[in-house]
């Protein structure tokens, strides 16, 4: 079976998630398993207002998609890290961070970048520079 190695739930400690991880888009190293995300669970600075990007594993992926090719990125569907608004391709995400969110400084985790699984994604403060740069229009 699949799993996010090396992805413990800091809501529960589950350690190895199975098929779903949500990371959080502005937390440093934050990660919970669904149960801990349907329950909006908080520890330490962490809110539940926070906007999380959902990641699938590998079979969950194959289970989705169903005999279509499979995508490398484990998620297909972007969560915007400032106002959270969820469903966007990987393009319309880059539209909307420049169109809505041009000059916001908050510190936020790339959701695109979260979705490759060797990528080391950090928080940064210029996401609208990240993207047009690292993701293209």
């Amino acid at each position: 079976m699949a799993t996010h190695w090396n992805v413990m739930c800091d809501g529960c400690e589950l350690s190895n998630l199975v098929h779903y991880r949500y990371k959080c888009l502005r937390c440093v190293d934050y990660d919970l398993c669904r149960a801990c995300y349907d329950n909006k669970v908080e520890t330490g600075a962490h809110s539940k207002n926070h906007p999380f990007q959902c990641l699938l594993d590998r079979a969950a992926r194959e289970l989705y998609f169903d005999g279509e090719a499979v995508p490398e990125l484990s998620a297909d569907s972007f969560t915007c890290p400032f106002c959270g608004k969820m469903g966007h391709a990987a393009k319309e995400l880059v539209k909307h961070v420049q169109s809505k969110h041009r000059g916001d400084s908050t510190l936020v985790i790339c959701p695109l970048c979260v979705a490759v699984s060797s990528a080391d994604a950090q928080r940064m403060s210029n996401l609208v520079n990240h993207v047009s740069l690292m993701h293209g229009a």
